[in-house]
């Protein structure tokens, strides 16, 4: 192996470094499996969000009709510990698919305006089962191929101190391939398959309701027939930001955006109703319309409980959501005014792009053009929050004299009563 040497002496100019002199250690692995990752259920993110790319590429060549929605199935078993998620997207050609799937960090979807374009997401599972596989299929291909990440040999790879192999030895050592005859030619598909899924608090990974209501939030997917605005939301969007759901199930169950006309806060009595939406429209630093969105108007009386999922001012990127619901806390002078907030924004300018993580933007000068101009939005919303607050506070107070003076009127009309029981006149 070449190595990088020093200069000999002091005036001699720079030195340069041969590509095989660079080594890139295992432990990169680790940093963009259970190191990306902090929240386990994210890795259904990723695998839904390849599967939406995998789709716009099968619509965009005539595979799937331009008004037709993709399918992705998420099936779990939980007596064998096992689930996979497969889609009817484009897949990979047998010729190419090996090479893309063992490669890390050269995804050939960056420039292309794919969601997914680092490389890094479909080895997020590699940090939470024993085997990890990916079977895929082209139309036309004859053969399906497959890749199967022993994850028990990958761990003890990266623990072992006394191996000292770089990131492509421990991929050696940990994968395998396998091809297999196809039945149907004109068959496509991608499938990623997990196997003696891990135990998290909750079995979370293989918790269907915890991942539905995680992915009815996150996930490209329809509003449900209950939300009577979807339809009005989803003709704004046309205009900007046209968008096709796709098709999601769980064990069979289809997942819906979570928002509702009314929803309950569960153990209470109080229902909050979605009565007005609001669109907004949001500039880039070139003038042009860089983000929509809307805002779903209610009583403002309190927080909005968490376990309602429609908690907060959100992002989109794609269809996909960036981060957690309290993302755009900061652009609140008053943080606990965004739990009070429902609804969307929709990011259209290509120049603002979500970390690696997908938990944030990467900050540049169009990421913060654009919370600039939240920031007067998530100001109205605070003011619709303290009105509220204020007519609560009064009616209340209104209410507590009503029923000062309408006690004390019982009080005075019972001594009445009692003097004139009590009056020597009072039996005539």
């Amino acid at each position: 192996m070449m190595t990088a040497r020093l200069a000999q002496t002091e005036d001699a100019g720079p030195v340069g470094v041969q590509p095989d002199a660079v080594r890139v250690g295992k432990d990169v692995i680790e940093l963009v499996t259970s190191g990306m990752y902090v929240f386990p259920v994210t890795i259904y993110r990723e695998y839904v969000q390849n599967a939406v790319d995998s789709i716009d590429a099968a619509r965009a060549c005539g595979l799937i009709g331009s008004a037709e929605r993709g399918r992705v199935a998420i099936d779990i078993d939980h007596s064998h510990r096992t689930l996979s998620i497969r889609d009817n997207g484009f897949g990979l050609p047998s010729s190419e698919a090996v090479d893309i799937l063992l490669a890390i960090g050269g995804s050939p979807k960056r420039g292309t305006g794919a969601r997914g374009f680092r490389g890094v997401g479909r080895l997020s599972g590699l940090a939470y089962c024993r085997e990890l596989e990916f079977r895929t299929k082209a139309a036309g291909d004859t053969r399906v191929v497959s890749v199967v990440w022993d994850c028990r040999v990958l761990r003890a790879k990266l623990a072992d101190a006394s191996f000292n192999g770089d990131v492509r030895e421990v991929i050696a050592a940990s994968a395998s391939v396998w091809s297999g005859k196809a039945s149907n030619p004109e068959d496509h598909f991608f499938e990623v398959r997990m196997l003696d899924v891990v135990r998290h608090r909750q079995d979370m990974l293989l918790n269907e309701r915890l991942i539905s209501q995680y992915l009815a939030q996150v996930a490209p997917v329809a509003f449900s027939d209950d939300f009577s605005s979807g339809s009005e939301i989803e003709q704004m969007l046309d205009r900007f930001v046209p968008r096709m759901p796709v098709d999601l199930t769980i064990s069979n169950e289809p997942i819906h955006r979570p928002y509702r006309d009314e929803l309950r806060i569960p153990g209470g009595p109080y229902r909050l109703r979605i009565d007005k939406l609001e669109f907004v429209e949001f500039a880039d630093v070139d003038g042009e319309v860089g983000a929509v969105g809307w805002l779903g108007h209610h009583d403002y009386v309190r927080s909005i409980h968490p376990g309602l999922g429609v908690r907060g001012l959100r992002a989109r990127i794609g269809d996909i959501q960036i981060g957690e619901p309290n993302l755009l806390d900061d652009c609140f002078r008053e943080a606990r005014f965004n739990g009070w907030s429902i609804g969307e924004i929709y990011i259209r300018d290509r120049r603002i792009v979500p970390n690696a993580r997908r938990d944030n933007f990467e900050l540049n000068h169009h990421a913060y053009n654009l919370l600039t101009q939240i920031g007067p939005v998530a100001a109205q919303i605070a003011k619709l929050c303290r009105v509220a607050s204020v007519s609560r506070n009064s009616s209340l107070i209104i209410e507590n004299i009503v029923n000062q003076i309408d006690s004390r009127l019982t009080s005075a009309t019972s001594q009445i009563r009692d003097c004139h029981s009590g009056h020597p006149d009072s039996g005539r």
